[in-house]
């Protein structure tokens, strides 16, 4: 069975063409199980070697040079897509340009007539450093300092090139062993992360979802800014501090929690996280340097970060700064100003960078490799006047007791709601609240919601919290949600025109 990637109409398996459109038509779905195949005429699959989120991967051999190579096909859902198989062919494109020791090399990639998309690359006979932390803990600083000096030279070889990883983390640091021993490293999937999610920011899906595991994204990824190598940067530094420690520098039971503290608090110092163990003098205040929450804080560049890095821990590097890494803006000029004004009630200005502020919105859902985020941009809702009103109003006086409960988990249809007593600190409540403001539906159904649930949080906060899900309701033209969750904000606080408002709408015949 065949289908039209454009209007997905089936064919029967001789049929090339859709007779809608003229598009080539491709397989239903990728064939089971490759082994014993020969992939693009030239590849002759092996065996299997693991499958994940973007598709299998297989070791192959070329029927002509006899080298070994990684096959890697995509998922049915990027065969479908004609978008995706072009944003994968792009950022196949581009990586195939970085020559390095020290990053994986891709050899091919293409579409096969059956509508199979694959990436051929560098066979590497090793293990990935997740698996190596895994069996060994927390590894010496001296090995630790080896394995990161190579990943940072890799990243800087890309960052020369102008090409961002997006998703630097101890699964795609591949470790080999090399001559007496010493840890060759391999950094695998440059690029890929957009190639899959999308030409945003991050690695976001046309639903909203986040593919991956979020814990080594920097803040400005978490909040969906533009990128540049500075956020690969910042991935590094919490792989090294990982290597280091065996732990994330911001600790927390959940994944969710683990993120809300990245973007509110100051990360652990080594010494916290690991009393029983020793650490170069200087290495602190070299990662809290790459650890900054604003791009412009860090390292501008991997040579740099790699120079410092290696003087503390003994490794003789230079003190070359590299080239310094083009800063990118923020998507939504208008939103980055507003979110410049937002009051943060005695919080330290430096702990809330306006990236950092549009980032607080993650959302429960109990998979840890799921998460929604709401970037600038198209599909951004703006929200009615009223609730910049009702936001001013609230600023003035957030005081107030916890007093009254929110509509009932049946009422929501949500069991989540009263499941996730996040740890956020009841002080920043205003300031994520106004973060979501201009944040799509979505984001805010779930986002509000943790706020209006977090213990401590004041009685107008949570009113304004039930009065942004009320709206996102509305847009969403649930007017039955809608209106319970605005009669519950005016409970709380009856001065909440923007409540009012959607109360005289829905309650309209």
């Amino acid at each position: 069975m065949k289908i039209c990637p454009v209007c997905s109409t089936e064919y029967p398996d001789d049929v090339k063409f859709c007779a809608n459109d003229g598009q080539t038509l491709r397989a239903a779905a990728p064939t089971a199980d490759l082994v014993g195949q020969v992939v693009a005429d030239r590849y002759h699959v092996l065996k299997k070697l693991g499958e994940g989120g973007m598709g299998q991967v297989y070791l192959a051999e070329h029927v002509k040079m006899g080298r070994r190579s990684a096959i890697k096909v995509m998922n049915p859902s990027m065969v479908h897509d004609p978008d995706a198989v072009a944003r994968f062919n792009r950022e196949a494109a581009n990586a195939s340009r970085i020559t390095h020791p020290n990053v994986c090399a891709i050899y091919d990639f293409g579409e096969t007539p059956d509508g199979t998309i694959y990436l051929a690359m560098e066979f590497i006979e090793g293990e990935p450093l997740t698996d190596v932390l895994a069996r060994e803990g927390a590894l010496p600083a001296h090995r630790a300092g080896h394995i990161f000096l190579q990943v940072a030279d890799a990243l800087q070889a890309a960052h020369d090139l102008g090409i961002v990883h997006r998703d630097l983390k101890p699964d795609n640091i591949m470790i080999s062993r090399g001559r007496e021993g010493s840890d060759v490293v391999k950094v695998v999937d440059f690029g890929i992360a957009k190639a899959v999610g999308g030409d945003d920011s991050q690695k976001v899906t046309k639903t909203g979802l986040v593919v991956g595991t979020p814990e080594f994204m920097s803040p400005e990824q978490l909040s969906g800014d533009k990128l540049d190598g500075r956020s690969d940067l910042y991935s590094l530094a919490l792989v090294l501090f990982k290597t280091l420690t065996g732990k994330l520098p911001f600790e927390a039971t959940t994944v969710q929690e683990t993120m809300i503290k990245r973007l509110t608090d100051e990360p652990v110092k080594l010494a916290a996280a690991r009393p029983d163990l020793q650490f170069p003098t200087g290495l602190q205040e070299t990662l809290d340097a790459a650890l900054a929450r604003s791009p412009v804080d860090r390292y501008q560049s991997a040579a740099k970060f790699a120079a410092d890095a290696g003087a503390v821990l003994g490794l003789g590097r230079g003190a070359g700064a590299g080239a310094p890494i083009p800063a990118t803006r923020a998507d939504g000029d208008e939103k980055t100003q507003l979110l410049d004004r937002v009051a943060t009630k005695g919080v330290k200005r430096r702990s809330l960078t306006p990236a950092v502020i549009g980032a607080v919105v993650v959302l429960g859902g109990g998979g840890a490799a799921v998460a929604v985020f709401g970037g600038g941009g198209k599909g951004t809702r703006q929200v009615a006047p009223s609730v910049r009103a009702d936001t001013a109003s609230r600023r003035a006086d957030t005081g107030g007791a916890r007093t009254a409960s929110g509509p009932s988990r049946r009422e929501t249809g949500a069991a989540r709601i009263g499941a996730h007593r996040t740890a956020i600190d009841p002080t920043k409540a205003g300031v994520i609240l106004d973060a979501l403001i201009d944040r799509p539906p979505a984001v805010i159904l779930d986002s509000a919601q943790l706020v209006y649930n977090a213990a401590g949080v004041g009685q107008k906060d949570r009113a304004f919290a039930a009065c942004l899900v009320a709206q996102a309701y509305s847009s969403k033209h649930d007017n039955t949600l809608a209106l319970r969750w605005a009669n519950q904000g005016l409970a709380l606080d009856a001065t909440l025109s923007s409540c009012r408002q959607i109360v005289q709408t829905v309650s309209q015949p």
